[in-house]
């Protein structure tokens, strides 16, 4: 007998067993076969069915928007053949020979195709315009989670599965979890092939598993979503009911073409997300680093896929912190103070960018930056010593420019310290950690007003650069030995007493 299969785009497909003598096709709904689509007239086309020499023909009856088989319009009537496809407005119409006297619609055994070029471009001509509307649908979803689930939407409706769902190659470990089996994904996934089963085998435990068994699966459709050879997931869908239709190799090539579909989606997700993450991560190092820095460390999270972690390193801390800031804040108001505070830290930023620093975080009113993450950078104690000099004349410069004065102190201190990126996902933040920050920050407190202390590693490492006076042993608080410390002087400063824990008792040092 024969039988017609319609699809309409997102409609679950309908069965008609076809008589002998005409059937209609059209909108109205005295119609044999009806059609809710915009472009169908009120009696479009019939089918013919002549018993006598098993013939089956289409006939278009003077339709305004016509009936089409491989893409042409029909102009009379033609001869249909078991598997051919016509097309009327949105919906589609194959027919196919069922002999009744065998099951070979219903016939048990595993169907295979390798998911060649051509098996997709013979899947996306047969489906052109149910891939429109799927296409259409699935440009509009701007995340992953939403467009797979759209997809298996799509497909449950327009095959009639009981169950189908997209599953992403990272969740094949729990395939058996969501309910499908997993010896027949694996052979989709090893193969690289889609898989049809019509009628599952009454062996179908030993052949597929005690789980196909529980599952009460029927019959099943599996295609793998591809990116070249790689295997970004599975379309994957079963039916439980026996009088159901079974899944056929129409069915197969409509779940190739929608999978082609589906792969686009996914990749246009990933590139959404990684452009998303780009941006979130250009966004982060700019917020510590000087644009041309910026880039170079973007390159490497690029190539990498993650930014570089904490590691242990021999790195020179700088710290800068505004004295007295809480009576300024009352003096001058929140917002004049503010705005204060705004101009002072795109100063000093442009200075730690303009030397080369790393800046690590905003401290309320002080930064602290580093020198030394760029191991391209030579001499970091230099670079950092003349960036804290640096300082010292924009605040001069911005003292001589208002009626509200800024006094600060500078600490700069070299040592092994751990420092990188820390945090999760959504959060990412630069961090330094060690006894070379908590003496800088030691060292920082004594240098006011306005002044320049560096600890004993950057000490032999600018000794005769610069100016040097020195100051003595500081004691900071947790250490069990007290630091060595020196006053960088600007030309033309006299040294000045540094208020603090100054221990002249231990040894002399340069």
């Amino acid at each position: 007998m024969w039988i017609l299969t319609v699809r309409s785009p997102m409609g679950e497909p309908i069965e008609y067993s076809l008589k002998p003598g005409k059937m209609t096709i059209g909108r109205n709904p005295d119609n044999d076969v009806v059609v809710a689509d915009a472009s169908a007239s009120r009696v479009h086309a019939e089918i013919q069915f002549h018993p006598a020499v098993n013939a089956l023909i289409v006939r278009d009856l003077g339709s305004t928007n016509g009936t089409y088989t491989n893409r042409e319009r029909i102009t009379g009537s033609q001869t249909l053949q078991s598997g051919d496809v016509f097309r009327i407005g949105e919906h589609l119409f194959t027919v196919h020979f069922r002999d009744p006297n065998t099951l070979a619609s219903r016939k048990p055994g595993v169907g295979t195709r390798p998911l060649t070029r051509d098996l997709v471009l013979e899947a996306l001509d047969h489906h052109a315009v149910l891939l429109y509307k799927i296409a259409r649908q699935l440009n509009m979803v701007l995340d992953i989670d939403t467009a797979l689930a759209e997809v298996s939407s799509l497909i449950r409706v327009s095959m009639g599965a009981d169950k189908c769902e997209v599953i992403l190659a990272d969740k094949f470990p729990q395939l058996a979890d969501l309910g499908f089996p997993n010896s027949i994904a694996q052979m989709v996934i090893d193969q690289r092939s889609a898989v049809v089963i019509p009628e599952m085998p009454p062996d179908v435990e030993a052949k597929f598993g005690r789980s196909t068994l529980l599952m009460r699966v029927r019959s099943v459709l599996c295609v793998p979503v591809l990116s070249s050879d790689e295997v970004l997931g599975l379309i994957y869908m079963y039916k439980t009911d026996p009088g159901a239709r079974a899944f056929d190799d129409n069915d197969l090539r409509l779940a190739v073409a929608i999978s082609h579909q589906a792969a686009l989606t996914i990749q246009r997700m990933h590139l959404i997300h990684r452009v998303r993450k780009e941006q979130e991560v250009r966004i982060l190092l700019q917020r510590f680093l000087s644009p041309p820095e910026a880039d170079y460390i973007l390159q490497d999270y690029l190539r990498n896929g993650s930014l570089p972690g904490l590691t242990e390193q021999k790195l020179t801390v700088l710290s800068a912190d505004v004295q007295d800031s809480t009576g300024m804040a009352e003096r001058m108001g929140p917002k004049r103070f503010g705005e204060l505070l705004s101009h002072y830290y795109q100063e000093m930023t442009q200075v730690v960018f303009q030397y080369g620093g790393v800046l690590d975080k905003y401290l309320g009113d002080g930064l602290m930056a580093v020198f030394g993450m760029n191991k391209s950078q030579p001499e970091p104690e230099v670079s950092a010593v003349k960036a804290g000099l640096a300082m010292l004349e924009t605040i001069e410069r911005l003292n001589r420019g208002g009626s509200d004065e800024i006094c600060v102190g500078i600490g700069v201190n070299t040592g092994p310290v751990v420092a990188g990126y820390v945090g999760t996902d959504e959060r990412v933040e630069f961090t330094v950690l060690g006894d070379a920050v908590n003496v800088t920050f030691r060292l920082e407190g004594l240098a006011r007003p306005n002044r320049l202390l560096i600890g004993p590693g950057t000490t032999g490492a600018v000794a005769g650069m610069f100016n040097l006076q020195r100051v003595g042993a500081i004691e900071v608080r947790g250490r069990s030995k007290p630091v060595q410390v020196h006053e960088v002087l600007r030309d033309g400063q006299m040294p000045s007493p540094i208020i603090g824990a100054i221990d002249d008792s231990e040894g002399q040092g340069s």
